[in-house]
């Protein structure tokens, strides 16, 4: 048997026309460069979403700091604010202290006048200062920082009035006794409380304008100045720069805020300062000035009503005038007044020639006249209210003044802590821009 023939292996299929053996390597060249650009894509797309990312964290934190600073800042000036507010309600209870302590004397005056020449106009004058006593007190008791020590006088101006009621049914020597015991009772009931309530109202004035700012400013400034740094350098790291303009700008938004409540503050010790060092003590020279001339004026009538026994009372005019002339010299620019002092006093010397001849009715005549439209004690008394006026004046101005500037204040810091966020969310916002 003869053995089989061997099979011949199949041919290879034709090539497809056209193709070569280079058109395939650059296919394999094709698939591996997409590869490659698929997978560098890959590679990108997590990592930009992540920067935009904390680019947005930093632009939030920036602005909300800023905008944190701003608000400590803004409490510290509404502090400021209330303290500026305070300080010139205390400044007007200041003064309304200063006036009842006139106007108490003025009460007294009329009624030793009643002694001299018991008339209705002399009695309707002194209801009239009276009232004015009570409206006074009554205004000052319901400031609530005084109301407890200024209520108690309410019942003492009653008290007072009742004796003077009792000094108004008699006449002549009679009435001087019993006014004599009214004047002791006003200076110990009324003065004396009157003052010492005046001078804690000056104590007072000065502790309003040095509010107790600079706390809130400071746990601002820690706060912000801490985590903003923090931004800047986070933002030098994802942005690669070492300076984001517009966190910078903002940041410098909040120092000038800071700057302006340190202005601020400054202007207002500075207002406390010269009240303590020079203010208070002219206008409290005005005040002494102007109780110690009403005094004096009162110690005249009351010594002529008291004849032979008015000694004692023509001896505290004396020492009134001396005080009243002493007191002037303190305050600037009262030569007027002081010349006005020294016409009344010659106006006094005539009733004291009157007294020591024992012509009662003569002593009583030259005193009147000093009190009437163009008497030498109402000249005085003119020059002394245009004194304390002048006087009072440019500090009202200074406390009032401190107050505006602080609204000024508060409106400059609303608008720079906006720029500041508004500058932030900027700076961050451009480079958000080059991952778009």
């Amino acid at each position: 048997m003869s053995a089989p023939a061997p099979v011949a292996s199949a041919p290879a299929p034709p090539a497809p026309s056209g193709s070569s053996g280079s058109s395939g390597s650059s296919g394999s060249s094709a698939a591996a460069a997409a590869a490659r650009g698929s997978a560098a894509a890959s590679s990108r797309r997590p990592g930009t979403p992540l920067s935009v990312r904390r680019l947005r964290r930093l632009q939030v934190g920036a602005v909300a700091l800023l905008l944190a600073f701003g608000a400590f800042v803004l409490t510290a000036l509404g502090i400021s604010l209330s303290a500026a507010a305070s300080a010139e309600q205390t400044l007007t209870q200041y003064y309304r202290l200063a006036d009842a302590r006139v106007q108490a004397l003025e009460v007294q005056q009329s009624a030793n006048t009643w002694a001299l020449t018991p008339t209705s106009p002399v009695r309707t004058e002194l209801n009239e200062h009276l009232g004015t006593l009570a409206s006074t007190l009554a205004d000052a008791a319901g400031v609530n920082a005084d109301r407890d020590r200024l209520l108690p006088l309410s019942g003492a101006v009653v008290s007072y009035g009742m004796t003077l009621q009792n000094a108004l049914n008699a006449n002549g020597e009679a009435s001087a006794a019993i006014l004599a015991k009214a004047d002791a009772q006003l200076t110990d009931e009324l003065l004396t409380p009157l003052q010492a309530a005046n001078t804690v109202a000056g104590d007072r004035l000065v502790a309003n304008l040095t509010g107790t700012w600079f706390l809130w400013v400071l746990g601002g400034a820690v706060l912000a100045g801490a985590g903003l740094v923090a931004i800047l350098m986070a933002l030098a790291k994802v942005s690669h720069r070492y300076l984001n303009l517009g966190v910078a700008a903002g940041v410098l938004c909040a120092l000038v805020s800071a700057i302006v409540v340190a202005v601020l503050s400054s202007s207002a010790s500075s207002v406390a300062t010269g009240f303590a060092a020079a203010d208070r003590a002219a206008l409290d020279a005005v005040t002494t000035a102007q109780q110690q001339v009403a005094q004096a004026r009162a110690d005249e009538l009351l010594s002529i009503g008291l004849k032979s026994a008015g000694g004692t009372y023509q001896q505290r005019w004396t020492t009134g005038y001396s005080a009243a002339k002493s007191a002037l010299g303190e305050v600037p620019d009262a030569g007027d007044t002081t010349t006005a002092l020294s016409l009344y006093s010659a106006s006094h010397t005539t009733v004291v020639t009157e007294l020591k001849a024992s012509n009662w009715s003569g002593a009583a005549t030259k005193a009147l006249a000093a009190g009437k439209q163009t008497g030498a004690f109402t000249e005085l008394q003119s020059a002394l209210t245009s004194l304390a006026t002048t006087t009072r004046s440019p500090v009202t101005a200074s406390v009032a003044g401190v107050r505006s500037s602080t609204i000024g204040g508060i409106t400059g810091v609303v608008l720079l802590t906006l720029a500041g966020a508004v500058l932030a969310y900027w700076g961050v916002a451009r480079r958000l821009e080059e991952y778009r």
